[in-house]
């Protein structure tokens, strides 16, 4: 389906009952709300689930940039009120976690449970260096050079030698978007800096990890499980980038009784 939010298009998925609890996915940068299947798999029988395309991804529209996360996060918010969601759960990988940040120093209100997972808060280190230089290249050859070598990134060696299916997978979600989706968001990501203001993020909240991930490591979110003054940190082992989709046992181990420990109270509103 698509809903107009902002001023753009937004390719979505609603699954589970109308009376339930809504609980949100946003997804990391270059896949698609399908990144999400497994955890809805377990999930939807109890929540009301959205799922959206980011702008410029796969059928969702791609204003004129320059982005800010900001922006990408008032999609979130543009989006609830299209649909009159009040509150919702929220989890957001990557990209989308980093969204999340925003999300939730700009509209806390508007989030019950709240989980983060493979993602960072600043643009230091290895990922300002290669940022950066990624963006160039696709301006100057397209996706090609996504497609062939990130999900090397992604995924643990055991994955890339033995789960070809899951590189297929991934090469298919970069794919399926666009060059214009790619540079805005990436751009949005050198203006990443929520470190400091992590402390800010009273709402209760789920951090994970894979062990292995080369994207946004372990130690970064160690980091901001240590700024965040109600997080619960879980790293997942074996694990690269895309832990909810490499190892889905273990990321629903951590994140299903997360959102099943709200109670009924912390559910009213939800909308």
């Amino acid at each position: 389906m698509r809903i107009e939010a902002n001023g753009i298009g937004f390719v979505c998925q609603i699954d589970g009952p109308t009376n339930a609890p809504w609980l949100t996915f946003s997804n990391s940068l270059n896949t698609n709300y399908t990144l999400w299947d497994t955890q809805v798999s377990v999930l939807s029988d109890r929540y009301r689930i959205l799922r959206y395309n980011t702008r410029g991804h796969d059928g969702t529209d791609a204003p004129p940039g320059p982005w800010n996360l900001e922006d990408l996060a008032s999609d979130i918010v543009g989006l609830w009120d299209a649909l009159g969601i009040e509150r919702s759960h929220f989890v957001g990988l990557s990209i989308g976690g980093m969204t999340g940040q925003a999300l939730a120093l700009g509209w806390p209100e508007r989030i019950n449970a709240y989980a983060l997972a493979d993602t960072r808060a600043d643009f230091t280190g290895e990922f300002a260096a290669t940022v950066p230089a990624l963006i160039d290249r696709v301006a100057r050859e397209g996706l090609d050079p996504l497609i062939k070598g990130m999900p090397l990134r992604w995924f643990t060696e055991d994955v890339r030698a033995n789960r070809p299916e899951l590189v297929d997978q991934a090469r298919a979600l970069i794919a399926a978007n666009t060059v214009e989706g790619y540079i805005a968001c990436a751009d949005a990501m050198t203006r990443l800096d929520f470190m400091d203001r992590l402390h800010e993020i009273e709402l209760r909240t789920l951090l994970i990890c894979g062990a292995q991930d080369l994207g946004t490591p372990p130690d970064g979110m160690r980091e901001m499980h240590a700024r965040m003054p109600n997080a619960t940190y879980v790293e997942i082992d074996p694990a690269g980038h895309l832990s909810n989709l490499e190892n889905p046992a273990a990321f629903n181990a951590a994140l299903v009784p997360f959102l099943e420990s709200f109670n009924q109270g912390d559910q009213d509103g939800a909308g």
